[in-house]
């Protein structure tokens, strides 16, 4: 998957932020923090002036009022306008959500009458579905619209709606059909809020931006402000929705609020600890993900592919991990962060604290977007299969992934069969006759490995020692082939930190290594108690691998009686870049691991009945494991991305990347065993080889703990 910015994007990117740096910017931005108007400042004319400079919908068509930009110019837009300080309720409320809403979905007249205004702020929408007794549930609207002559008469309330003190109209949902299903009943029009009739109340809110109460008495519109097909209301509600729920916002949000925690830690002076570094990695990894997964909406929105599920959790992931962000700032900084200072950073954070509980609750609360994905993904509809969201694959990783599972139907020795169609030689260096397709092959096979529940330790430690070596001429070349058929391997004996194997004064090995996957071994790949590096070509005399039994998985330890070794000059940048490439190919045998055990978890609850009624059907279950599910593509897009970025010689964050697969492969296993109860327990089931399996292979790199803190050291930058 390519995870490029187009040239287009940076262009925009540095064009926004000189706009955003402007002296007239700041003036404009100061007038809102005033707030003047006793509510939450009116951003309009701050708006009106960021329009006119053509940057608000850099994605729509230019003829209105876009810049033909993708999404990612959306994207860096939305990033920039929040590190800016600049309120982007409004902003997404009318040109992200009502706007796009437009766009696909309204006639010609509204699209050329509505759009270039909203593009240049000189026009902007609200949005008001939310009634006093209805909330989450649309359904049970009950303000109407009911047929008068050639227009139409509302009348209802709607509250708790934001911004609608600052729009010139809204879109808003009624019941024009009182015999029609509670779906089919429902109309949306667009009503200017300056129509006789019309009372908007503002309602004082615990965070910064206020309420509003709207009430329509009597308010009379003609058929130009229907919005689609009358009785059309529901399908289009979704489809905005599908849009709404991009959770980008809310990832900007997170992201500013972090790179203002970090900034405090360094203003004040202090040290932050271990706890406090690990949490900034974690908090970082995490936004990773959000970015990423609100990124695959706004792809697949613009290709016309836009799936509900997808949106609504993208939306729960990206407004979880920010309101996390948020509180943990008072866990980081301390009661400081309650009393606004005279930094930006102060006010930003105090305010962010009386936001954030409300993240998870404006746009579609939590608890109804898990619902929305427990129910196309955990539920059984009758299909074969889910498949689960993720980056497309490039056809070479389509073609690699089914000769892998074309090997796993095959009985023999799976080393062997995997020589058979170049593995491990398809990621090894060309420099010793490998392919070197680069690590993005390399996660496809040990995907599949996981899924398929056969680790294969040895593939990944040869990988990992030939990387280590990188076309050493101290290896034999008949040694170097065999370990490319996966007739032999290599192992990496000291790869957590230093083993306890010392070495003499002759440059012979002694003593015994960690346990290591079960392997022949032909190379080892030696890091001794100096912490100095070693080759030994393996020799039955001085070098026996001893197999054994790991947590009930096959091992091995490697003893060393006086093996000859040879020194290997490994420097730190090629030991960093070999490790990155061995933490992310393990990241990716946890995560196919992962995956399988809750697919077969949610076999499991779709046909066990316990009580009359299948266990998926208790809210409990099927939110537990549609969340897992989620969490799961969030993760494969990080690992996706940190392959492509180790594949271009960047930093991929390699132990972040395998401390969050860890945990999530570690809470999976333990989930499936769960929710199998006793039948789970059984010896030979497959969620105890998995929970087995998961305990050596989430810890054989370092402890997610010892991962974390390794991704903390340095502490991160800026996200």
């Amino acid at each position: 998957m390519d995870f490029e910015v187009p040239q287009k994007t940076l262009d925009f990117a540095a064009e926004v932020e000189q706009v955003l740096s402007s002296p007239e910017t700041a003036r404009l931005l100061r007038d809102v923090h005033a707030r003047r108007d006793g509510m939450d400042g009116d951003v309009r004319p701050l708006y009106r002036h960021l329009g006119a400079a053509g940057i608000l919908a850099p994605s729509w068509p230019a003829e209105y009022g876009g810049r033909d930009l993708d999404y990612t110019a959306t994207v860096t837009l939305l990033e920039q306008l929040v590190a800016h300080g600049i309120p982007q309720n409004l902003y997404c409320i009318s040109v992200q959500n009502v706007g796009s809403l437009i766009l696909a979905s309204g006639d010609e007249r509204q699209r050329k009458d509505l759009l270039p205004a909203m593009a240049s702020a000189e026009t902007t929408a609200c949005i008001l579905f939310t009634e006093p007794t209805n909330g989450s549930d649309l359904a049970a609207l009950t303000t109407t619209a009911v047929r008068d002559g050639d227009g139409w008469v509302l009348d209802g309330r709607k509250t708790y709606n934001l911004k609608s003190a600052y729009a010139d109209f809204a879109l808003i949902a009624v019941r024009t059909d009182p015999q029609a299903s509670v779906y089919e009943g429902i109309t949306l029009f667009l009503v200017p809020l300056d129509t006789p009739g019309v009372t908007i109340r503002p309602i004082p809110s615990l965070a910064d931006e206020q309420f509003h109460d709207i009430w329509f008495s009597d308010v009379r519109v003609g058929d130009d402000a229907v919005f689609g097909p009358p009785g059309a209301g529901w399908s289009l509600i979704t489809q905005m929705f599908a849009a709404e729920r991009t959770g980008l916002d809310y990832y900007a949000r997170g992201r500013h609020w972090l790179n203002m925690i970090a900034e405090r830690l360094d203003a004040d002076g202090r040290r932050p600890g271990d706890v406090t570094r690990v949490g900034l990695a974690r908090h970082r990894t995490r936004l990773a993900a959000s970015k990423l997964l609100s990124c695959q909406v706004l792809r697949n929105l613009q290709d016309g592919n836009a799936d509900i599920a997808e949106s609504s959790f993208a939306k729960w992931h990206c407004s979880e991990t920010g309101q996390r962000i948020a509180w943990w700032a008072l866990e980081a900084l301390g009661p400081d962060v309650l009393v606004p200072g005279p930094g930006a950073g102060d006010r930003i954070l105090e305010a962010a604290l009386r936001e954030s509980p409300g993240v998870t609750i404006s746009g579609g609360a939590s608890e109804v977007m898990i619902d929305i994905l427990s129910s196309a993904r955990v539920f059984d509809t009758g299909s074969t299969g889910v498949a689960a969201p993720g980056p497309a694959l490039d056809p070479l990783q389509q073609r690699l992934r089914d000769a892998v599972d074309a090997v796993l139907t095959r009985t023999g020795d799976l080393s062997a069969q995997l020589g058979t169609i170049g593995v491990p030689a398809l990621g090894a260096p060309a420099g010793i006759g490998g392919a070197a397709l680069g690590l993005g092959a390399d996660i496809v096979v040990n995907d599949r490995l996981g899924h398929a529940l056969q680790p294969l330790g040895a593939y990944r430690d040869t990988a990992f020692a030939l990387d280590l070596l990188d076309g050493s001429p101290d290896v034999p070349a008949d040694t170097v082939a065999e370990l490319l058929e996966g007739a032999k391997h290599a192992v990496v004996i000291g790869a957590r930190v230093p083993s306890d194997i010392r070495v003499e004064a002759d440059g012979t090995l002694w003593g015994a290594s960690e346990p290591l996957p079960r392997a022949t071994v032909g190379l080892c790949v030696v890091r001794t108690d100096d912490d100095a590096w070693h080759l030994v070509v393996a020799d039955p005399a001085t070098c026996l691998a001893e197999p054994f039994d790991h947590f009930g998985t096959p091992a091995t330890r490697v003893r060393f009686d006086g093996a000859a070794a040879r020194p290997l000059p490994i420097t730190a940048e090629r030991w960093r870049r070999a490790l990155a490439a061995a933490r992310i190919r393990q990241a990716a045998l946890l995560l196919g691991t992962a995956d399988r055990i809750l697919e077969v978890a949610r076999a499991h609850v779709n046909t066990r009945v316990q009580s009359g009624r299948p266990l998926v059907e208790r809210q409990t279950v099927a939110h537990r494991l549609a969340t897992l599910m989620g969490e799961g593509d969030g993760w494969r897009l990080v690992l996706h991305r940190a392959a492509w970025q180790f594949d271009r010689d960047e930093d991929p964050a390699a132990a972040g990347v395998l401390a969050a697969l860890a945990e999530h492969a570690q809470t999976a296993s333990r989930t499936a065993l769960q929710l199998h109860g006793v039948r789970g327990m059984l010896a030979h089931s497959t969620t105890a080889t998995a929970y087995r399996q998961v305990s050596v292979e989430s810890t054989r790199l370092g402890s997610p703990a010892d991962l974390w803190l390794a991704a903390a050291c340095p502490a991160p930058q800026r996200a």
